[in-house]
């Protein structure tokens, strides 16, 4: 049974919830501050794991070759200062190469939040004009019924979960939308990246029990074309394929990790 839960704070660091949907990102530390949630915290807690967190145990080439390419850059780009010892150097340039891929999430964070208070009648920041705008106007084509957003759902019978962007009924079903911001290029087609449809299977099938008459779709919003969207839409079918998969990556996460969050 799926369990649904209100956003909570938002705390940097943290893939776990209790069984009963509340985020577990955090623990207390021994002097009273918070510390990031460990594997061990989830065994004595038994918490259950993210979606994302699954996907940690998987390999991820095209994104280890991302990142790379990216070191590779700042190295190349970054003059090592006279007399400078080897760890300050390459921490220097390790930061340089974070630098791009941590702008680029500031600015996915602002982009998602900034379209969720759009549905509050909260006023769009003029920057984020361009990227909020069109996914508002192609939600609301979609005509869409008993919207919720910013949601934690659970499935307990498979021990996990995670934070839903946007649910609601669609037709004589249900939908999930997950928004992703994208650098694009002119021309090229924006396609998913690893897991993604598999990210919403997973989601679907906690919110709602059932993969029959759900849909899914990744909404992609270009942070370099002004006012280009795009989505890649999952139908039932799809979403079952990529539950199995799902399933099958949870089995050898329990594996590798030792620990079961199933609820017997």
């Amino acid at each position: 049974m799926a369990i649904l839960q209100n956003k909570a704070d938002n705390i940097d660091g943290g893939h776990w919830y209790t069984p009963d949907g509340v985020p577990a990102y955090t623990m207390k530390n021994k002097t009273g501050g918070d510390r990031k949630t460990t594997l061990r915290d989830a065994r004595k807690h038994m918490l259950v794991p993210s979606v994302t967190t699954v996907f940690g145990i998987m390999a991820k080439p095209a994104l280890d070759r991302w990142k790379t390419m990216k070191t590779i850059d700042a190295a190349l780009a970054t003059e090592r200062n006279d007399g400078e010892d080897d760890k300050s150097y390459y921490n220097r340039i390790l930061n340089r190469s974070n630098e791009e891929t941590s702008e680029a999430a500031n600015l996915g964070t602002r982009i998602h939040d900034a379209i969720d208070q759009a549905f509050d009648g909260v006023p769009v920041p003029e920057d984020l004009i361009q990227y909020v705008s069109p996914t508002m106007l192609y939600l609301h084509n979609l005509e869409l019924k008993n919207i919720t957003r910013e949601k934690v759902v659970v499935n307990n019978k498979e021990g996990y979960g995670g934070r839903v962007d946007l649910l609601a009924e669609y037709g004589k079903g249900n939908i999930i939308i997950d928004f992703k911001t994208r650098k694009s290029k002119e021309g090229q087609k924006m396609t998913p990246y690893d897991f993604q449809p598999t990210q919403i299977a997973a989601y679907a099938m906690a919110a709602f029990g059932t993969l029959d008459n759900c849909w899914g779709a990744n909404l992609y919003i270009s942070t370099t074309e002004a006012g280009r969207i795009e989505t890649c839409v999952y139908d039932p079918d799809t979403l079952k394929k990529e539950y199995d998969t799902f399933l099958s990556m949870t089995s050898l996460w329990r594996y590798i990790k030792n620990f079961d969050p199933r609820q017997k």
